[in-house]
């Protein structure tokens, strides 16, 4: 006979002492328009239409695991403005949620010329606020934070595996989540192997996931919303596994190695004009030269302010009392910039009347 739904409630009145709480930290950054914020509502089936992310965007989603007696919340974060906001994914990492934290590269597969660029800066950005976060750690001595940090790293990927000595891995988990696969078939066949190949190469180097994914396929969304949630509620594990060109990519953690990805596309008519001192120059060299990365794409916050485009002026975030408002304010500044202009004309010119001469 079922049990009562009062008695079940009465039972997790008793039991909310012990209840355990987990919390983790999803990073969801790429380039701009790849479809960061499309994919979060997916996962957590929210009914919206996604706008641009200006900056940082704030979500969470929560989830009851086992008999209700461990609830799992996930912050989202996701970062905008490609990696032109870079430094912003820093303030998000905290000592407080680095033990829980994970990362997800969004890479537009329709944009290869953005590719390498987007990789190499977010990463970077990404490596060195960890480092900042564990010197801080070991300058106060704290150091059951970072034993605990880096026996997780250590155990991400066997120490048994073919590629361990070789590789580079990424202090936090990494996965990369490739979008818009459909686009990317569209390519030649060539393009294809070169691109997927790449990809493949960096999140093995760096010991991280890759999966593809498409709006146009049921199938590959329901499998990228189970990656997600094994990640963002510790669901259950996947062991699908996809590595054929042509098809979106499933590869979990340790799973590929160097020896089935094989050397880039036609690397031997390349190989003897280059210089590179190590199988990630390698790559990079080959791949910005089939496909060369678009420049200017990186500021620090420093100029932030000097580059960005004023967001009072997309028109996708008007609000008619504000604007009319600014409105009035821009002309009223305008008004007294062109007063002061005046001024200081009129009093250059009694000044050269005068014959006067500042110094």
């Amino acid at each position: 006979m079922p049990e009562p739904l009062w008695e079940i409630a009465i039972q997790q009145n008793r039991t909310k002492s012990v209840q355990i709480g987990t919390e983790n930290t999803l990073i969801f950054a790429g380039n701009k328009g790849s479809g960061k914020s499309t994919i979060i509502n997916r996962f957590l089936e929210k009914d919206e239409t996604p706008k641009s992310t200006l900056a940082l965007d704030y979500t969470f989603g929560r989830k009851g695991a086992g008999n209700y007696h461990t609830r799992v919340v996930s912050h989202i974060w996701e970062l905008g403005g490609g990696v032109k906001l870079s430094d912003l994914i820093g303030v998000v990492m905290t000592p407080n949620n680095i033990l829980n934290l994970h990362l997800i590269l969004v890479i537009d597969l329709s944009k290869p010329e953005e590719l390498w660029d987007t990789v190499e800066t977010l990463l970077k950005s990404a490596s060195a606020r960890v480092d900042q976060i564990l010197n801080r750690l070991h300058q106060k001595n704290i150091t059951r934070i970072q034993n605990i940090f880096s026996e997780k790293s250590r155990n991400r990927i066997s120490s048994t595996h073919p590629d361990t000595e070789l590789l580079n891995p990424f202090p936090l988990p990494l996965t990369f989540l490739g979008t818009k696969h459909d686009i990317l078939m569209t390519r030649d066949a060539e393009q294809q192997n070169l691109i997927c190949k790449t990809i493949r190469f960096l999140s093995h180097y760096y010991g991280a996931s890759v999966y593809f994914s498409s709006t146009k396929e049921d199938g590959v969304l329901k499998r990228i919303r189970a990656v997600l949630n094994h990640i963002a509620f510790n669901g259950k594990d996947l062991s699908n596994v996809q590595m054929e060109t042509g098809k979106p990519l499933a590869i979990p953690v340790g799973v590929d190695s160097f020896s089935n990805i094989g050397t880039p596309p036609n690397a031997n008519l390349e190989i003897g004009r280059l210089t590179a001192k190590s199988p990630l120059e390698m790559w990079k060299n080959i791949f910005c030269s089939k496909f060369p990365q678009k420049s200017g794409l990186t500021f620090s916050l420093n100029n932030i302010t000097n580059h960005l485009i004023d967001p009072s002026k997309d028109p996708q975030y008007s609000e008619p009392l504000i604007d009319s408002a600014r409105k009035v304010k821009d002309e009223e500044l305008e008004s007294k910039r062109r007063q002061s202009e005046r001024h200081m004309l009129n009093l250059l010119q009694q000044i050269t009347s005068e014959g006067l001469i500042i110094v």
